[in-house]
């Protein structure tokens, strides 16, 4: 009997650990910050891969309740900060920071038009500036 009980215990655990695959990529796009070269870019992905991968393979890819979904986001969102911090676009809400949207340009001023040129015409009688002449 204590042999079923390992085997099943043993199944167990490697069911829930194969479960929980640790992500090696970003599923989102980041784009070069402006003035930095592609080679650049390519260290700092690199770079922020890295550090993603350790953000999720720690104490997160251990628990066994954690999906290969969350571990993804949880990579992603690692992935994103890293890279924003080093100077380079990434997703906002659907755009990439750093590109002004058509929606969030300020309207141009209305700057009204030069009064009449010439005398002005008199205040109109009981006004309280006629009075004071």
């Amino acid at each position: 009997m204590a042999r079923i009980s390992k085997v099943f215990l043993i199944t167990v655990v490697l069911a829930l650990t194969g479960c929980a695959s640790l992500p090696n990529s970003p599923d989102v796009m980041v784009l070069p910050g402006a003035g930095s070269s592609f080679e650049h870019f390519r260290n700092d992905d690199t770079l922020c891969e890295q550090y993603a991968y350790s953000q999720v393979g720690g104490t997160t890819a251990n628990d066994a309740a954690a999906s290969s979904e969350e571990l993804q986001q949880h990579y992603d969102v690692a992935y994103i900060q890293c890279m924003y911090a080093k100077g380079h676009q990434v997703p906002i809400s659907g755009q990439f920071s750093g590109v002004i949207p058509h929606a969030t340009v300020a309207p141009t001023l209305h700057i009204p038009p030069p009064p009449p040129s010439g005398i002005p015409p008199a205040p109109p009688p009981g006004s309280p500036s006629a009075s004071h002449k």
